[in-house]
């Protein structure tokens, strides 16, 4: 369950859906139940209104979610829109 925004800078706590942004990330995990393979899991994590006007979520292999900064060029287009 989301909490909070997913910046560790940032201590705004979730409240609603229309406060932010929600992100869905899949990956690979070992599979838990003894049986083989690999299954497939989500992620969800949440930025809130501020972060998420010059912040997105990653993922990367090994170190898993990131908060990076958005590219200056989306930050101009979410700040005319």
């Amino acid at each position: 369950m989301v909490e909070k925004c997913a910046n560790p800078r940032c201590s705004a706590t979730f409240r609603s859906l229309r406060d932010g942004r929600i992100f869905v990330t899949e990956f690979e995990a070992d599979n838990r139940s003894g049986a083989s393979g690999r299954v497939r899991q989500r992620q969800y994590s949440w930025l809130c209104n501020s972060c998420c006007r010059t912040m997105t979520i990653t993922t990367e292999k090994g170190t898993g979610v990131r908060v990076v900064p958005l590219p200056a060029t989306a930050i101009a287009v979410r700040a005319a829109s």
